[in-house]
């Protein structure tokens, strides 16, 4: 922050007007007698040189740069103040009380060191380095020679004369890298948890109610000299008496409309409600023990909040979709990554662990743009609790089957210790004759972060168990048995037992990577035993994608039937690339099929031909697809040829989202119902008091950064929207003082934590206030000439009050600037203890001035202090 004030308001002219002139200044610049020292690294002979105070840029490889100011003498010799370098970059740095000493230590504490410019001797890890000539001091500070900071210190700083920058590596982390990647990896975990330190926090806005997004999608598919079907989907979402209310209906050409085709939800949160923090009324989707395949229209209770609150750990899927087809993961109605499969439809995620109840969900999408009707909602097999934390989960409903069945569930869960959570609880089910009541308890044991047990007995139903287990890397382990018990018709037609066991052995050797993963699993009849084997192997190679499945079943003693999916992928430049797969049947030793497939993408569009041989029916098939995305709306197009039958498809998608202020709507290719929105006001706060007043100007801003949010900036407004953010998550926004247009602005508050409103834009108004400059000299008293002094340390202080606002150092020529003072009274004074160190006096012993509010920012000068050598 100190080297931020100082150079923040710097003329930038000046600054070249010294790159340029630098050469003269050496030449003209003041002798001075130094004594020669001998270092380590060489020796150098007993002279005099000349030398200047400079400004140089230092950078620093992974993590920025700043000024300094540094003394470059006429023997090609750099010397860098200690002191400023190592609190830059923060290397614990502790001046003796004269300046003479410098001491501290670098990388741990066992390696210590400690600078002496008296005995001119360097003591750093029990070795003594004598720098006879790598020595200098200049206005109390102690500047050692660049070239000694490898030996001593294992820095290596670069000078270029001709850019005046230095280029400053180590063999260590720096502890400035090494702060920031933590407060980095800090500030990612805080965000996933929802406990991220923000400047302001917005919470709810609550509505009796308040209109929000409208979703559609559009489907219509002919067989030509055949039958056309037609499939439309339209949703809506709002506020509604302080809660999210979302309807949608499906409409197909084909099929008879019944209210199955309904689906609507009213839900409410609040996550600092003790008692309740959601509640759901509508089509509500649960984690049962009996098999439902029907909708349940009912009401949801519990206490755990929509905050994704990460433990340690985590949990693999992999599975199968469609080539090139994107995955994304959803948790607890949260995008939390999303993926791609690869070229045999193979995809993977490593689910972080969270604390409570946990709902999975998956949506796919095709490369021409389609969404999958269906989308995968898994529960989390696992639920781990913070210790002496409880959670309850109480639901009722009636089922949309023939026998409109009622159903209630009401269940528990304690974290007993840190490692072990305890759940339990009773479901009803009506069309259970056997037995409506299901009581169940479970355990989960989490001892550390690469290993989870669970265990779960339903009384009457089954007895299941879960094991997961990393090891090596990314390695995975995962056992899992069911007992169920006989005649139970909880869940029909299950076997016995099922066993399944899961292995994953990612790999990585130089450039080739790759995986192995195998499927086991086997069903238990009263007669037989059904098994099933997968094996899936994938390589890549730079452009290269290889892999393949083997399928294998077999029951008891029977000949197993196996078949290999095969498949070859190469990507070619400008998003060029082309697929090769096949079928091949292991029983027969034939190929049951083969396949081609081009593809090409562009910025908004992709196209992609295929062709297809089924040897097994002895037939052929070509298949065009085209996906455009507009602003709008995101369309497709596709066509085959299948042995005489020709089939096309069209399709479109879109949403509108109202609310953003003036009259805008903003339409989208994506679906938005569910989803919420924030609309930035910045404003230029001309009375400082953090409220956007009537004819104060808004501010046309370019940059906002929030984590994973597509930002809008309109030509016609200064609005900033940012849409299709989930509805009751924080989203953190982020501003930077250097985005905004005037050097004289700053944001009042940069770092905001907003609650996202669902369905609706949630207005934030953005403070930006004016700050000034204030401007001078420092001088020191030599024989009644006065001459310009650098590394003077200034200090701001707010009037009548011991608070420091900001500190500056003087320039080499003394010139003293300090940019960003809020509107106010303010007190500037020299540090004490530099001037005892320097044994001066100065006058005056302070000055007063005041920064007044003018757009443009107010700059005060003639901020001057002299220094007068107290006499020895």
């Amino acid at each position: 922050m100190k080297l931020e004030g100082i150079h923040r308001g710097r003329n930038r002219f000046c600054f070249f007007i010294k790159v340029f002139f630098v050469s003269l200044i050496l030449c003209i610049s003041t002798e001075f007698e130094v004594k020669s020292q001998v270092n380590t690294l060489g020796e150098i002979e007993d002279t005099s040189f000349h030398y200047d105070e400079i400004n140089v840029l230092v950078i620093i490889e992974g993590y920025g740069n700043f000024f300094s100011d540094v003394i470059y003498t006429d023997h090609d010799l750099l010397f860098i103040n200690i002191e400023d370098l190592f609190k830059t970059i923060k290397i614990p740095c502790i001046v003796g009380q004269k300046g003479d000493s410098i001491g501290g230590f670098i990388d741990n504490e066992s390696h210590a060191y400690n600078i002496n410019y008296n005995s001119k001797q360097i003591i750093v890890g029990g070795k003594t380095i004598h720098a006879k000539r790598g020595l200098i001091k200049e206005s109390g500070s102690v500047f050692m020679e660049s070239s000694l900071f490898v030996e001593v210190f294992g820095i290596t700083l670069t000078f270029n004369y001709r850019s005046l920058t230095v280029i400053l590596k180590s063999n260590f982390e720096l502890p400035v890298i090494k702060e920031a990647r933590l407060e980095k990896q800090r500030n990612n975990l805080a965000k996933l948890k929802g406990e991220f330190k923000a400047d302001t926090n917005l919470h709810r806005d609550y509505h009796l109610f308040k209109a929000g997004n409208f979703d559609w999608t559009g489907v219509s598919t002919q067989i030509w000299k055949g039958l056309t079907e037609n499939h439309l989907t339209i949703g809506a979402g709002a506020e509604l008496l302080f809660g999210e209310a979302t309807a949608s209906i499906n409409y197909d050409s084909q099929l008879k409309l019944d209210n199955r085709e309904l689906h609507y939800l009213w839900h409410w949160v609040d996550n600092d409600n003790p008692v309740i923090k959601q509640a759901q009324v509508g089509t509500i989707q649960l984690q049962t023990i009996s098999l439902i395949n029907t909708q349940t229209i009912g009401v949801n209770f519990k206490n755990s909040p929509t905050t994704v609150r990460k433990a340690k750990g985590y949990y693999p899927i992999h599975d199968y979709t469609e080539p090139n087809w994107t995955v994304e993961l959803y948790l607890n109605d949260v995008l939390m990554d999303f993926t791609r499969a690869d070229a045999a439809g193979l995809y993977d995620f490593k689910v972080p662990i969270v604390y409570g109840t946990t709902t999975l969900k998956l949506k796919f999408y095709g490369p021409m743009g389609e969404e999958r009707t269906e989308e995968r909602t898994l529960f989390f097999p696992f639920t781990i609790m913070p210790v002496k934390e409880f959670e309850y989960n109480l639901s009722a409903g009636i089922l949309q089957d023939s026998l409109s069945s009622r159903f209630g569930q009401a269940g528990v869960n304690y974290g007993v210790t840190r490692f072990l959570t305890a759940g339990a609880g009773v479901e009803y089910l009506s069309s259970i004759t056997t037995g409506a009541f299901i009581p169940y308890a479970k355990v989960t044991i989490h001892p550390f972060s690469r290993l989870l047990v669970n265990g779960e007995y339903d009384h009457g139903v089954e007895t299941k168990g879960v094991l997961n287990y990393y090891f090596l890397k990314d390695a995975f382990l995962e056992i899992d048995y069911a007992k169920y018990f006989p005649g139970q018709l909880a869940i029909p037609y299950r076997s016995l037992e099922e066993r399944k066991a899961k292995l994953s052995l990612p790999w990585k050797i130089k450039k080739i990577g790759g995986s192995v993963k195998l499927d086991y699993s086997q069903l238990v009849y009263k007669v037989f035993n059904y098994n099933q084997a997968n094996i899936a192997l994938s390589l890549y190679f730079q452009r290269f994608n290889v892999s393949s499945s083997t399928q294998i079943s077999w029951a008891d003693k029977q000949t197993p039937y196996s078949t290999s999916d095969l498949s070859l992928m190469y990507r070619m430049k400008y998003g060029y690339n082309i697929r090769l797969s096949g079928q091949y049947n292991v029983n027969s030793e034939a190929w049951n099929s083969f396949k081609t497939e081009f593809e090409k993408r562009i910025s908004k569009a992709y196209i992609s031909v295929s062709y297809e041989r089924n040897i097994l029916y002895r037939g052929n098939s070509v298949n065009l697809n085209f996906r455009y995305e507009l602003p709008f709306a995101r369309t497709n197009f596709s066509g085959s040829y299948n042995t005489g039958i020709v089939s096309t498809s069209e399709g479109a998608q879109g949403s509108l989202q109202f609310g953003s202020g003036n009259k805008y709507i903003n339409a989208s290719n994506n679906l938005s119902v569910g989803k919420g929105g924030i609309a930035l006001y910045p404003f230029l706060d001309l009375n400082n008091n953090g409220i956007f007043d009537p004819g104060e100007p808004m501010v046309k801003i370019t940059s906002v950064r929030v984590m994973g949010s597509n930002v809008i900036f309109r030509e016609k407004d200064s609005i900033v929207r940012i849409p299709e953010l989930n509805g009751f998550i924080k989203y953190i926004v982020e501003f930077s003082d250097e985005d905004l247009p005037n050097i004289a602005w700053r944001y009042k508050k940069k770092v905001y934590s907003v609650l996202v409103d669902p369905d609706q834009f949630k207005r934030v108004d953005i403070p930006i206030i004016i700050v000034g400059e204030m401007r001078g000299m420092a001088y020191t008293n030599k024989d009644s000439t006065l001459k310009g002094t650098g590394r003077i340390l200034v200090k701001i202080y707010k009037k009548n009050t011991d608070k420091i606002v900001a500190e500056a150092l003087s320039e080499s020529d003394g010139y003293i600037d300090y940019m960003g003072l809020e509107p106010g009274d303010y007190v500037v004074r020299v540090d004490s203890t530099q001037l005892i160190n320097l044994n001066s006096s100065v006058e005056p012993l302070q000055r007063e001035f005041t920064i007044k509010a003018i757009e443009d920012g107010d700059i005060v000068e003639g901020i001057d202090f002299v220094l007068n050598p107290n006499e020895k």
